[in-house]
């Protein structure tokens, strides 16, 4: 499996320092990039783009919305993890919103780091267990969030919205396509069909298409 690339974009140098040794420390991944700025972040991944960015939500010069914005424009495959001390549905749903696909706090342990990571990297976004699918679907059903979508009466498919239902319960591509008896490369090309469909930049958005739609059901308790 390649070298997983990081970027680490935060204003306090401790921190960086503290996150990238880390993410170092574990096999497979490599910290290429540490950045005081969203712009400093976006001059140096010119030629040397990294796979996932750990992207504080609050810096100085250009923050971390915009800096995700300019990225996710320039490098449609890159994935980006919001970094930040709260975890206010605001925050979360802002981040997503503008292209990132997950956040995670600073008190996070080592091991959720991995996780997200991890998660990222198979699954193309993380949501951990505070901000789950269960918060993004109860906030679009409850109307705090509007979520806009490319073409509205786009039909999907029937195995689109079965990919969208495995979708919701996190599971990978491998995994979902061992289920449908299927090769990854096809449910890649499923998902690639329904982000294009509907508009979404990632699978955060998928879930909230289909909560909207009525395609994902969310438990009454949550």
């Amino acid at each position: 499996m390649p070298e997983v690339k990081i970027a680490i974009a935060e204003d306090q140098e401790m921190f960086r320092a503290g996150l990238a040794k880390v993410i170092n420390s574990k096999k497979g991944l490599k910290v290429t990039i540490e950045a005081a700025n969203g712009k400093d972040l976006i001059n140096q991944a010119r030629g040397n783009v990294p796979d996932i960015v750990f992207m504080d939500f609050q810096m100085p010069i250009m923050n971390g919305i915009e800096a995700t914005r300019i990225l996710t424009s320039k490098y449609p495959d890159i994935k980006i993890l919001m970094l930040s001390n709260y975890e206010a549905e605001e925050f979360v749903l802002n981040s997503i919103a503008n292209g990132a696909v997950g956040y995670i706090t600073k008190e996070e342990s080592a091991e959720e780091i991995f996780k997200a990571i991890e998660s990222t990297c198979s699954t193309g976004y993380y949501l951990n267990d505070r901000t789950s699918k269960h918060l993004i679907g109860n906030l679009v059903s409850q109307g705090k969030i509007k979520p806009r979508f490319e073409d509205e009466e786009e039909q999907l498919n029937e195995a689109e919205i079965e990919v969208i239902k495995l979708m919701s319960r996190e599971l990978t591509t491998k995994e979902i396509a061992d289920m449908l008896h299927k090769s990854a490369r096809t449910i890649d090309g499923y998902k690639a069909s329904i982000m294009t469909k509907t508009g979404v930049k990632n699978a955060c958005g998928v879930i909230m298409y289909g909560v909207k739609n009525g395609i994902i059901k969310i438990d009454k308790e949550y």
